[in-house]
């Protein structure tokens, strides 16, 4: 199976380089011509699964605009608790951001190791029903530290999670098989 795992447009949030995660925000302008710009190189493919958030859902809707939905809860962004909606700024002299920097958990919110174990039962779910309808070519919509989650637990030969690191809009393609899943980077 292919799938093509694309980022979201830009928000507002994005914008001003925030922590977005539960923040519901939609696309900014920036993001809707990101959007476009993805749709004019976008293959075609059978379904298109993507997280329940109001910037992935019009993302989703603009690249792949006649395509069926399905909505995979898990496929959420991190929830950075007290750190929601603050930039590196207004955090830098805070002494949890600092330790969250350094790997710890973000007060009230969802540290790495949950998010990516969230994530990974989420792709896990979305490839197994994949599987099960008999697609061979699918699309995931989902957030830059849901990729990062993803491609870091499955993509082979395994890389940290910085490498996938995605620009608004971005997307890898990668071949899938197995399961668990095992993620090859097309090249």
């Amino acid at each position: 199976m292919v799938i093509e795992l694309y980022r979201h447009g830009a928000t507002p949030g994005n914008l001003e380089h925030r922590y977005v995660g539960s923040s519901d925000q939609p696309l900014a302008p920036e993001g809707m011509e990101q959007a476009r710009s993805a749709a004019a190189a976008a293959p075609e493919v059978q379904l298109v699964y993507r997280s329940p958030m109001l910037r992935c859902a019009m993302t989703a809707d603009i690249i792949f605009p006649d395509t069926e939905k399905v909505i995979i809860d898990g496929l959420h962004e991190t929830n950075f608790g007290a750190f929601e909606n603050r930039n590196y700024d207004e955090l830098m002299d805070d002494p949890d951001y600092r330790k969250w920097l350094d790997g710890g958990d973000p007060p009230g919110g969802e540290g790495r190791a949950a998010a990516a174990d969230r994530a990974a039962a989420a792709f896990g779910q979305l490839v197994r029903d994949a599987g099960e309808r008999g697609l061979q070519h699918i699309a995931v919509v989902c957030h830059g530290g849901t990729i990062m989650s993803i491609m870091s637990r499955f993509v082979r030969p395994a890389r940290e999670f910085y490498y996938f690191q995605l620009p608004n809009c971005g997307h890898y393609t990668v071949s899938c098989s197995g399961c668990p899943p095992v993620l090859t980077l097309a090249e």
